[in-house]
């Protein structure tokens, strides 16, 4: 519903101010739900919103980019060329993020349960040998999780910066 705004922010602001502030809402929205075991439900909400703001200023940036990079009768190829890079970074985000919370996870499990064979990899498993031990456990995936989420938000800006880089080399070799 906001994308229909973005494109009056771009012309006033640019490509790469609008994308670099959709790098920095994304990511900063990714650190909120990082600390959202000690806050209320209301930052936490506002962080997904920031979340979604960033992504709504990107998306259409991005869209911009790939296709102003090729001619026109080479549009089929722009579209492929965003569809893809969008599946290859939802997978490789989901595989990296579960790794990293999964690493949290088992790495800040209590002491009984980081000797179990085999080591337990959800909460569901150690909760089976240790149902006792149902706080520590919780905590174990909370640190696993708010530490994916911190990893997370330093890619977004790392690979915002990058873009933005980027976008702000095109727009100077661009013909005008």
């Amino acid at each position: 519903m906001g994308t229909r705004y973005v494109p009056g922010l771009i012309r006033r602001l640019g490509i790469p101010a609008t994308l670099c502030a959709a790098f920095v809402l994304t990511g900063a929205g990714l650190l909120g739900p990082s600390y959202a075991s000690t806050m209320a439900y209301p930052v936490y909400a506002v962080a997904l919103f920031v979340v979604g703001l960033g992504i709504m200023l990107a998306a259409p940036c991005l869209t911009a980019q790939i296709f102003s990079a090729l001619p026109v009768e080479r549009a089929g190829i722009a579209g492929g060329l965003q569809r893809a890079t969008r599946e290859l970074g939802s997978a490789l985000g989901v595989a990296v993020v579960g790794t990293i919370v999964t690493a949290g996870f088992t790495d800040h499990l209590p002491t009984d349960l980081s000797r179990h064979s085999p080591l337990p990899h959800t909460v569901q498993e150690a909760l089976m040998p240790a149902p006792a031990d149902h706080t520590a456990v919780t905590e174990a995936f909370t640190h696993g999780a708010d530490t994916a989420l911190r990893a997370a938000a330093l890619v977004v800006l790392l690979a915002g910066a990058l873009v933005v880089a980027g976008a702000r080399r095109a727009h100077r070799i661009a013909p005008r």
